[in-house]
């Protein structure tokens, strides 16, 4: 039920950027440059983002705009990242969203990565396993968000290829991340 919960988080955080049109947020945002991720030699910054806290479990979905980069069919990106919002501000390992169920008192953050998300022709999905290795850093700022960061690179798996994905694309990619919230 736990995982199932996590899947429907993700999915559903995932879908909220993908189909709507706006930042909610009445929050000034800073510049784009200011929260950014860099999957392999790819760098994408932040177009849109959503916050949901539910059952005790803080996401965070990410999404770039435009042309999401302009890398053909790397273009565009959506970072997403689930944890424990019980758990407070501090240092994440990176895991599965099973592992991390299964230890609800450990910091633990399930992390997945998405690439080709601004073009039709098929998009490719990463994340983080129980082997990646890695932390993030997670902080909350005044208004209650929560901010993340990856600073030393994170080996990301592929996982999931939709619409026939993009082709050539690498089985593993190394993951940084800038202010992501």
């Amino acid at each position: 039920m736990k995982k199932s919960l996590l899947y429907i988080l993700l999915i559903s955080s995932t879908t909220l950027l993908c189909c709507g049109s706006k930042d909610d947020d009445p929050v000034p945002e800073p510049h784009a440059s200011e929260s950014s991720w860099k999957l392999g030699t790819y760098s994408y910054n932040r177009g849109a983002s959503a916050q949901t806290n539910t059952s005790g479990l803080a996401g965070i979905s990410v999404t770039t705009s435009g042309d999401g980069g302009n890398y053909g069919a790397y273009s565009g990106s959506a970072l997403n990242v689930i944890f424990r919002s019980s758990l407070g501000a501090g240092k994440y390992t990176l895991t599965t969203s099973s592992v991390m169920s299964a230890n609800p008192n450990v910091r633990y953050m399930a992390l997945t990565c998405t690439v080709g998300t601004a073009v039709s022709s098929g998009a490719v999905g990463y994340v983080a396993t129980a082997t990646s290795g890695g932390t993030a850093d997670v902080t909350i700022d005044a208004n209650g968000k929560y901010h993340v960061n990856i600073t030393t690179p994170v080996t990301l798996v592929k996982t999931v290829v939709t619409g026939g994905g993009i082709p050539g694309a690498p089985s593993t990619y190394n993951l940084t991340v800038k202010n992501a919230y």
